[in-house]
């Protein structure tokens, strides 16, 4: 085969692999705008897989591809081209329809693959963000608090032995919480603290987890002799349940469980109703010994202590 024929051959690899591409592009730009993001992803992903089958004929096939597809606009650039091959190269076409992937701002995925440093971790900041509904700005503060390497950290002082089957405990607690919109060196005791929280309470609830709604500060409980105040009251929709939070500025001490477990008992007795679930109790505290949580928290249920 003379070098014309070849010339000739990849020639006609290259036109046919534009037509495919520009196809694809015709056929999903048919369809309706309710569902333009996924229609987008799944557009890109097809792309992509077009471009990874072409690998050996490096960057000049994409550049050349980008100034053929400059009429189906901005989003056929080199460089978002080259994005588009990343994401067919990461993922397969079973996981992103099972990860709710196309649901997924663009911008997001490309912020997820290009901070991840695994597939594994691809893929939980994507279970993440579909199930927490998380914009671009929150995945890239998640990465920045290092949220999926905290996630793989076995718990040592947050989860009772006997509720680790619980994905209701599981799923809501975590064993260290990162607050770094806090000044801690300036928090002099709890009430600051508990000010300075509420101060920042979207970010607070942000740190929490998905499914928390703010009922209360200092939150009064009244009986026949004395009253008390819980720290801060949250409902949890997922769970159906009442979460009391109580913050400690000391190492955990096994009487705090004592006083939670009267706030939460409280809570069930005279505050929840009849289709809300059992209240769910959490101690803060910047220390804890993970032996003596974990006695302490022996034969209990839906209590955690975090840092």
């Amino acid at each position: 085969m003379n070098q014309e024929t070849k010339v000739n051959i990849l020639e006609k690899d290259y036109l046919d692999d534009l037509n495919k591409i520009k196809n694809t592009i015709k056929s999903n730009q048919a369809q309706t705008m309710v569902i333009v993001n996924r229609t987008m992803i799944l557009t890109y992903y097809q792309i992509g897989k077009i471009i990874n089958q072409r690998k050996k004929w490096g960057n000049k096939f994409i550049e050349r591809l980008s100034i053929n597809l400059k009429d189906y606009g901005k989003g056929y650039s080199f460089d978002n081209l080259s994005r588009m091959a990343r994401f067919a190269m990461e993922l397969t076409e079973k996981e992103i329809v099972a990860q709710g992937v196309p649901q997924i701002p663009w911008g997001t995925i490309i912020a997820i693959l290009q901070k991840s440093r695994s597939h594994e971790e691809i893929i939980w900041y994507i279970n993440e963000t579909y199930r927490n509904h998380w914009s671009r700005s929150i995945v890239i503060n998640q990465f920045k608090l290092k949220a999926y390497e905290r996630n793989q950290i076995k718990p040592t002082t947050s989860i009772p032995e006997e509720s680790l089957t619980s994905n209701k405990i599981t799923n809501l607690f975590k064993d260290t919480y990162v607050f770094d919109f806090l000044n801690i060196v300036s928090i002099k005791n709890e009430r600051e603290l508990q000010r300075t929280l509420i101060g920042n309470i979207s970010d607070f609830i942000l740190e929490l987890g998905t499914g928390f709604s703010f009922v209360a500060e200092k939150y009064k409980l009244r009986t026949e002799e004395e009253s008390y105040e819980i720290d801060l009251l949250f409902y949890h929709i997922p769970t159906h349940s009442y979460v009391v939070i109580e913050l400690k500025m000391h190492k955990f001490k096994p009487e705090y469980i004592g006083q939670l477990l009267f706030y939460t008992n409280y809570i069930d007795t005279y505050v929840k109703g009849e289709n809300d679930s059992e209240t769910i109790g959490i101690i803060l505290c910047p220390e804890a010994n993970g032996f003596i949580c974990r006695t302490t928290l022996k034969n209990t249920k839906n209590m955690a202590i975090s840092k």
